[in-house]
């Protein structure tokens, strides 16, 4: 029973450092906050698991509901709204992307009217945005027509040509950005390409950090 609560325990403290890089592919609302709260779940179940099972409710259920609500809170603390891995606007047309361990650039944007995590891709023509996190963005599905060939590297598919009205990272904000929707199930990842890239005045990369410049 040690082993598996020190098992837990290490894979929710592993979760912790993986943060960052989760939180841009997480689509679901509130996003990043139910990975803070499955964390705490883990740490709460490790440390009940550590205490033994023969201790009632008092003794040994309560401390471990406000041992994880306590982790809850301090991750809460530490890495605060919205997720580090968001981009952090350093100045007032300035924001500055930290590379994740795959060596990607990634970033919370605000499109239209949803956080949507994406990933820069310079290849890319335009933003690119997968179809669920298209809908969550306010796309109407039914203006959508997927008749324009394209080629990405999951293959070749059908997208979209799409308008979003802004698209904000940190303290940079792009109005009218030309984009295009994938069909469902066609793209694993939003793409923030060239068609916002080119906007901006500057784009300086720094070892692990890209700093965007309006």
């Amino acid at each position: 029973m040690r082993l598996l609560s020190f098992f837990i325990i290490i894979y929710a403290g592993a979760l912790i450092f993986a943060r960052s890089t989760i939180a841009g592919y997480i689509s679901l609302p509130g996003g990043i906050m139910w990975l803070d709260a499955l964390i705490a779940v883990l740490f709460a179940t490790g440390f009940g698991l550590l205490r033994g099972k023969d201790k009632g409710f008092v003794t040994g259920t309560l401390p471990a509901l406000m041992f994880g609500g306590v982790v809850f809170g301090a991750i809460q603390m530490e890495f605060g709204q919205p997720d580090p891995f968001a981009a952090v606007a350093t100045a007032p047309m300035e924001t500055t992307l930290n590379r994740a361990w795959d060596g990607h650039f990634r970033a919370i944007a605000k499109i239209d009217s949803a956080d949507i995590g994406v990933m820069v891709d310079t290849g890319a023509s335009m933003i690119l945005l997968r179809y669920d996190d298209a809908l969550r963005a306010g796309v109407d599905p039914d203006l959508l027509d997927f008749n324009v060939p394209l080629t990405t590297a999951g293959g070749r598919s059908q997208v979209a040509y799409y308008q979003f009205s802004q698209v904000r990272i940190g303290g940079v904000v792009v109005y009218n950005v030309q984009g295009a929707i994938a069909e469902p199930g066609a793209l694993h990842t939003s793409l923030l390409g060239m068609s916002f890239i080119e906007e901006l005045s500057e784009v300086v990369i720094r070892k692990n950090a890209m700093i965007l410049r309006q």
